[in-house]
């Protein structure tokens, strides 16, 4: 039987290959791309000025920021599922739930905030089961303690996030998210390496030591709270006090607190899961001696270039499947999710060729120490495939957190993470003794099975039946 005009154009491989409502999906991703990006570089200026200082205080950032990363990832999604409930709450045009929710959602951050400030201050007790040199030790707790301090600024940031973000509004996180990296930037190159200040009126003014790595960590927490507080401000811009009237204090709502926690718990608990998988695969590295340790974070570091763009998609796309799931049109949020996976995979691709391509230069911008740039080219080459995989499980998350859908995409992080990324790294570090190439191309294969399983669970259509509302 032959096929009309619009059956062959839907099967024929242009049209499979074409991303339709692409500059919709680029114009909310690309304000979150830059908006996450300059929360990335703040880590990254960090790693790259530590680089000049020596390899064990590069390690211990990478170390202290690789703790600090996975205590917060227990509270992050926990505080960013804000989003969720604000766009599914916005396609219905519900404004009292936005700013209802936008209240728990701040709620939940102080509270995740402040448990996080804790657990920095007594980081100290968990440095020997690193099993890292003692230098390294103390240096890293020495950053997690002062990045600590600014955690309920981070959770906070995160929630007024999902605020703005659900509402399609992401250009004021972009501008709040610059902000606060070029105080970051400022601050980190007058602390880490100090200055001798200027002098007026018979007076020395902002004269300050080399502070090193705790400069870094007192740079980066200035630099999240101005991101806040910039974002608290534009929230209470007047046009949107008369419409959400986010001046007013909400009450704590507790049966909503619960939905959300309901929502975003198990979602926190895969981010936690993964990052928390990192972090022993960092420990299992870190045995190996601070220079490979130092080539990793470093590894973690030009990643984080893909990883935020693409996290920068994948919440364009979870912020439109939200509002079409909220709209009642599952069709759509579907189509949508498979138009934001086609722009991924073309990035993802396209930024591997790059990599592998100035695979011999790339380090350099992070380190000049010899020992270091001498294991570059072969773990660029794997960061550039591993990427790939990541990407795909970050936009299937993503998406199935649009809609809700959080419990699987913890159990199988769960499963492969636990059952076999971490025993999978202890075996070819520990009992094998590779090397930290050896130690990536295992992880690359971990990640290549998570995209794969949660991919499935996407074009299974089973998130459609989840109601977060309930």
């Amino acid at each position: 039987m032959t096929l009309n005009t619009a059956q062959r154009h839907r099967k024929s491989p242009r049209a499979l290959l074409t991303v339709h409502h692409g500059r919709e999906i680029m114009a909310l991703a690309t304000p979150t791309i830059l908006a996450m990006l300059s929360q990335t570089l703040m880590w990254t200026v960090d790693t790259a000025l530590l680089g000049r200082v020596d390899s064990v205080s590069l390690a211990a950032a990478g170390l202290g920021g690789m703790l600090t990363w996975a205590s917060y990832s227990l509270f992050n999604n926990l505080s960013r599922i804000t989003g969720t409930f604000v766009s599914q709450s916005h396609g219905k045009d519900d404004d009292e739930g936005v700013g209802h929710y936008a209240w728990q959602g701040l709620y939940i951050a102080a509270v995740s905030g402040l448990a996080l400030t804790v657990f920095g201050y007594f980081s100290y007790l968990l440095m020997p089961l690193t099993h890292n040199p003692p230098e390294v030790q103390t240096l890293t707790y020495t950053y997690i303690k002062w990045r600590s301090l600014s955690a309920v600024f981070t959770q906070t940031g995160f929630a007024l996030m999902g605020f703005f973000q659900g509402r399609r509004d992401v250009k004021v996180p972009m501008y709040a998210g610059i902000i606060g990296n070029l105080v970051n930037f400022v601050l980190d190159v007058w602390l880490i390496f100090g200055w001798g200040g200027f002098a007026l009126a018979g007076r020395t003014w902002l004269a300050v030591p080399a502070l090193g790595v705790k400069g870094a960590a007192m740079a980066t927490s200035c630099g999240v709270v101005v991101n806040a507080v910039a974002l608290a401000w534009w929230a209470l811009a007047p046009h949107l006090r008369h419409r959400y009237r986010l001046h007013r204090p909400r009450a704590v709502d507790m049966a909503a607190i619960g939905r959300m926690v309901r929502v975003g718990a198990p979602a926190a608990w895969e981010g936690f899961i993964d990052m928390g998988g990192f972090l022993m695969f960092t420990v299992f590295v870190g045995t190996t001696g601070a220079v490979p340790l130092a080539a990793s974070q470093i590894t973690i570091q030009l990643l984080s270039f893909s990883f935020m763009p693409l996290w920068g998609l994948t919440t364009a796309a979870s912020v439109l499947v939200g509002n079409w799931i909220g709209a009642g049109d599952a069709d759509m949020a579907a189509r949508y999710g498979r138009q934001t996976y086609k722009l991924g995979l073309y990035y993802s691709l396209s930024l591997a060729v790059v990599i592998i391509l100035l695979r011999h230069q790339i380090f350099r911008v992070f380190t000049n120490d010899p020992a270091v740039l001498a294991l570059g080219a072969g773990l660029a080459v794997v960061a550039a495939v591993f990427q790939i995989f990541d990407g795909v499980r970050m936009l299937s998350s993503g998406i199935l957190g649009g809609a809700g859908d959080t419990r699987y995409t913890m159990l199988v992080t769960l499963g492969l993470m636990w059952g076999m990324f971490i025993p999978l790294t202890w075996y070819l570090i520990v009992q094998r003794g590779g090397n930290v190439e050896t130690a990536w191309m295992g992880a690359t294969a971990c990640y290549l099975l998570q995209g794969l399983a949660l991919y499935r669970r996407f074009a299974s259509g089973a998130w459609r039946r989840v109601d977060i509302f309930r």
